[in-house]
Formats: C-alpha cells, sequence, structure tokens
C-alpha cells in the first residue's frame, strides 16, 4: 500500500492516490480502493532480489488467481515473497525467471482494513469469476469486522 523501499521514486500507491483525491477535496466516503483478482506475469526477470522492480525481457498478460492458486503458490520453483513496506506478495521462479505480482488473502485484508480506518467508500474488484471464492469472502470480512 505505501511505496516500497525497493520501488523507484514517484512509484504510484495506494496510499499516495487515496492521498491525492483527499488533498483534491474529494470527500473520504466517496473514494474506492480497487483490487485484482489477477496477478501480471514478468518473464525473463534480471535474477537479482528475487525479480522485484528489475528489467524484464517479456510481459506475460494476466493470471486469474484460480491459476496462481492451483499452479504456482507451493509449486517446485516458485517462491512467495512479501514486500513489507508495500504489504503485497509476489511470486519468484529463480530458474525461469518469472516474476508474478498479485494480490492474495493476506494483502486484502490490509487493504480493507485501510479503507476502513480511513473510512474510504469502500473496495471494488476486477474480475469477480477469477476468484476462488476466498478473495471476495476476505474482503467481506475485512470490511464487515467488528
Amino acid at each position: 500500500m505505501a511505496r516500497s523501499a525497493r520501488a523507484p521514486a514517484g512509484a504510484r500507491t495506494t496510499e499516495g492516490a487515496v492521498r491525492y483525491f483527499l488533498e483534491a477535496g474529494v470527500p473520504a466516503g466517496k473514494i474506492n480502493v480497487g483490487v485484482p483478482f489477477y496477478g501480471r506475469r514478468f518473464g525473463d526477470v534480471e535474477p537479482v532480489d528475487a525479480g522485484l522492480y528489475r528489467k524484464y525481457g517479456s510481459e506475460g498478460g494476466f493470471i486469474d488467481w484460480r491459476e496462481i492458486v492451483r499452479g504456482r503458490l507451493g509449486a517446485p520453483g516458485w517462491e512467495r515473497h512479501w514486500d513489507p513496506q508495500a504489504q503485497a506478495p509476489w511470486l519468484w521462479n529463480p530458474a525461469t525467471r518469472q516474476l508474478i505480482t498479485y494480490d492474495d488473502p493476506q494483502s486484502l485484508a490490509i487493504k480493507a482494513a485501510y479503507v476502513r480506518r480511513n473510512r474510504l467508500g469502500g473496495i471494488m474488484y476486477w474480475e469477480q469469476r477469477l476468484d476462488d471464492g476466498q478473495l471476495l469472502d476476505v474482503l467481506h470480512k475485512a470490511l464487515h469486522a467488528r
């Protein structure tokens, strides 16, 4: 949500976008945070820092959350990493030099708590058919926690 220590200066963040709109006078209740139910794939990634913020040779498009769960999380060769500042995961395969950025239940719960804490309008996501049910459940529980 915040800028990663590894990110270049001026990198976009959720917190930065929300702050921008609040400072422009948009009421907090009118701001919705967008979250993906998919990941982005990158290939031929420079093999430093588990690929994060490194040059890449190819952009591999989108991968839905269901496929991340079925074919990447815990699969041989794939490593899950966590960025403590951005509060987001990424997957790295050092043998194939592939990287996947995505949101998962942990990062979505943090974003939902941020929305509640700052009394924002809510969360929008794209796209429901890419979820296996757990991401929407996490958002619902986190947004309605007591």
